[in-house]
């Protein structure tokens, strides 16, 4: 079986910087991590892989920097990476950015199951595992807590108003995974030793068969026209006293201060 798992490059810290011209994360000299619900992800193929047998490859879009949050997938049982990098790329939205990945899965000569994170924490909208699908014209399944194949089926567990419901599409699939599907596994040290020697294979633009005005801010069909911090909650008040009774005393004579009472 031919897995392919899409991975993303996110801000390490919440405190994130906004370019005031452009409305988009500051993203170069940043900290930045693997997208952590990715690794779900990639221990999803790996298991998948394990049973049935296969290919994992993981792919990522950004920077030459993005492709250095493969090398953690590497480690732990993923056979190689794919980083689609270009500056014509830069400020595609999930419209143009689903577009760019689904011709690079395409590139690399196609997929019998794709997996990805049900979101990332920056873009925060799960918008691209249906874009993929849709592009690709694959069988969608969202928000897996648990996977299985069965010849030509993929057969998943997921949450449905306080139970589980199992889905069942046909392959080829695409499959989002959620953040309490699994563990992913820790590296070990010929894991990690094959992960610093990985090369990464990258696609351009015009290696996809795309213009440069079907992607970055030209090819999306959305705009930012602001991009704020949300404002911080008030710190609330800590009410205590000597006993239970002597809290409580205090907690009523504060809410009648404020008429609340």
């Amino acid at each position: 079986m031919n897995i392919v798992v899409l991975v993303k490059q996110v801000p390490a810290v919440s405190d994130i910087q906004i370019d005031k011209k452009n409305n988009n994360l500051v993203r170069v000299g940043a900290p930045s991590t693997l997208n952590p619900v990715d690794a779900n992800a990639i221990e999803a193929a790996i298991a998948l892989k394990e049973a049935v047998g296969g290919t994992v490859t993981l792919v990522t879009m950004g920077t030459a920097l993005a492709g250095e949050i493969m090398r953690g997938g590497i480690a732990v049982g993923a056979d190689k990476g794919v980083l689609v990098s270009d500056e014509a790329l830069a400020g595609s939205d999930t419209l143009a950015t689903g577009k760019a990945l689904a011709k690079a899965i395409e590139k690399i000569g196609g997929a019998d199951l794709v997996l990805a994170g049900k979101r990332s924490t920056d873009g925060d909208t799960g918008q691209i595992p249906p874009t993929v699908a849709q592009r690709l014209g694959f069988s969608l399944l969202s928000y897996a807590e648990s996977l299985e194949v069965d010849g030509n089926v993929l057969k998943g567990t997921r949450k449905n108003n306080g139970g589980l419901e199992t889905v069942e599409v046909t392959l080829p699939a695409v499959c989002s995974v959620m953040e309490t599907a699994n563990t992913p596994r820790q590296p070990k040290v010929r894991g990690t030793m094959k992960a610093k020697r990985a090369v990464f294979d990258v696609l351009r633009v015009e290696d996809l068969g795309l213009d440069a005005a079907e992607v970055g801010k030209a090819g999306s069909a959305t705009e930012v026209t602001e991009l704020f911090a949300p404002e911080p909650h008030p710190v609330g008040n800590m009410i205590s006293g000597d006993s239970t009774a002597d809290a409580v005393k205090k907690l009523v004579a504060e809410l009648a201060s404020k008429n609340l009472l």
